[in-house]
């Protein structure tokens, strides 16, 4: 019992530190918990996912990636830590390795949209539109108010040729965020493009007083 008390006052300590900003103490106190005798499994995957985290948010990237493959080692169907896997890939430009840790973490949680349009990215980045289209499809169907995968999808459509498909995604984009200028801009492009050129104007004029207005939001909040 005493063990069991001492193990979890090591988790609370170590999730007070994190929440207070005291990172270095709380990687102390993890590793603490780690080294415990009693220590099992599920406690030892919490940790080295909390030590990834951690490294992570201190810049430590290859700490991270050790953190998360330890957590791997232990329990082999950790999707967190394929997912942070992948998008520690991503961020470095990686996309074949994001897309095979990507992959393995939709096979062990296939209701993440998060990783399924995140996934679409990284095909995108390879240039493979039509797997790219295929992941942002599954997460719309997950989600189908998930902007981010509906905006994705309607660019990719864009680089096929796709046009109905694409400007259906770019205004169901506009539709869930009024103030999306990006989806404007790239609709209003679209329209030139089919020949509307009122309908493309009224769009490109949108994004720029859009734009415009966030840059101002921005400017004030760095006052």
């Amino acid at each position: 019992m005493n063990n069991e008390i001492q193990l979890s006052d090591l988790m609370v300590s170590a999730y007070t530190h994190q929440k207070n900003g005291d990172f270095s103490l709380a990687i102390q106190t993890w590793n603490k918990l780690l080294n415990h005798p009693d220590v099992n499994n599920d406690l030892k995957t919490n940790a080295h996912l909390s030590l990834g985290n951690l490294h992570q948010l201190q810049g430590n990237n290859d700490l991270m990636i050790e953190s998360m493959s330890n957590a791997i080692k232990v329990n082999p169907n950790s999707a967190e830590a394929y997912f942070c896997l992948a998008s520690m890939a991503q961020e470095k430009e990686q996309f074949d390795e994001a897309i095979s840790y990507f992959e393995q973490a939709l096979t062990l949680n296939g209701e993440d949209c998060g990783a399924f349009n995140n996934l679409g990215n990284c095909y995108d980045r390879l240039e493979k539109t039509q797997q790219a289209i295929k992941a942002y499809d599954k997460a719309v169907e997950l989600d189908d108010s998930y902007i981010a995968a509906v905006y994705n999808r309607g660019n990719a459509f864009l680089k096929l040729g796709k046009e109905d498909l694409a400007y259906k995604d770019l205004t169901k984009a506009i539709e869930l965020d009024a103030n999306f200028y990006q989806a404007f801009y790239n609709r209003g492009t679209l329209l030139k493009r089919m020949g509307k050129i009122a309908e493309a104007e009224d769009d490109l004029k949108k994004a720029k007083a859009l734009a415009q207005q966030d840059l101002e939001q921005q400017e004030q909040k760095t006052h």
